[in-house]
């Protein structure tokens, strides 16, 4: 009987022991878990909530220039013109973004001509791809008036020839805008160049002025374009900022087109933020 009270009180002493053993190391164990669970939580939150660091890599922006020689260049040594000006200026070194220019303007282009160009296939795609459009265009179509007609530059002419031009411009912006819904489009007014060269003809800068006005109206009813008068420029301007032609912009007339431009495209920005 001492015998088996022996083994019992044995037995119960090792069950006490093993019990208090496994209660002590599932208790640990389910800390040590939950330690460790808590640990994927904090990270998916901090995840959730830390901003992502900033890449030193450059964006990458695709510029597309359509229209005459504005957007050409000429007149420029440089052969940039005031959409390299943008690019190099704004894009690259303000935004630090890496740009692909790809200009398809063509030097003597009036807006039927463009309305041809735009049905290029290699100039669609390109428009298809742009992150932004840069657009000059009813230099031609004005001043051919008045080589047309400069013996007798009666207002009938202009009159005519505008109503034209803002058909054409009108279906330009609408073709740009099928290839590409949502670029924005950055349209340049006409200035007139021969405002010191032929100051007999005042009313030159009327009618200047008057074509432009209808480019606003056009460029005011498509979405995400924009319009750059640059006339002031041109006509204020004590300095001579034309080329050796008395007619294209030189370098330093496309640098103040560029600071123009930029100074909307920064306007644009900070609104659409």
């Amino acid at each position: 009987m001492k015998r088996w009270m022996k083994w019992m009180l044995i037995s119960l002493v090792l069950f006490i022991f093993i019990g208090v053993g496994a209660f002590a190391y599932f208790y640990v164990k389910t800390d040590d878990s939950e330690q460790t669970n808590s640990l994927p939580m904090s990270d998916e939150i901090q995840e959730v909530f830390q901003d992502e660091p900033e890449s030193d890599e450059p964006k990458k922006v695709q510029i597309v220039g359509l229209g005459d020689s504005l957007t050409k260049g000429v007149g420029d040594k440089d052969k940039k013109g005031y959409i390299g000006y943008v690019s190099d200026q704004y894009f690259e070194d303000s935004q630090n973004t890496t740009v692909t220019l790809q200009n398809y303007a063509v030097t003597g282009n009036e807006t039927e001509d463009l309305l041809k160009r735009l049905e290029e296939e290699t100039v669609q795609n390109g428009v298809k791809k742009a992150d932004y459009i840069f657009l000059t265009i009813g230099g031609n179509d004005l001043f051919g008036v008045v080589k047309t007609h400069f013996m007798n530059l009666d207002q009938q002419y202009f009159t005519l020839q505008k109503k034209i031009y803002l058909e054409n411009l009108t279906t330009i912006l609408a073709n740009i805008r099928y290839l590409n819904p949502d670029a924005p489009i950055y349209f340049t007014g006409l200035f007139n160049p021969f405002s010191k060269a032929f100051g007999n003809i005042p009313e030159m800068n009327d009618i200047v002025d008057d074509w432009n006005q209808g480019s606003r109206s056009v460029i005011a009813k498509t979405s995400g374009a924009t319009f750059v008068p640059v006339a002031d420029l041109f006509l204020e301007s004590d300095e001579n900022l034309l080329y050796e032609d008395a007619f294209h912009p030189n370098e330093d007339g496309y640098h103040l087109m560029g600071d123009r431009i930029v100074t909307y495209l920064k306007e644009n920005n900070v609104a659409n933020r």
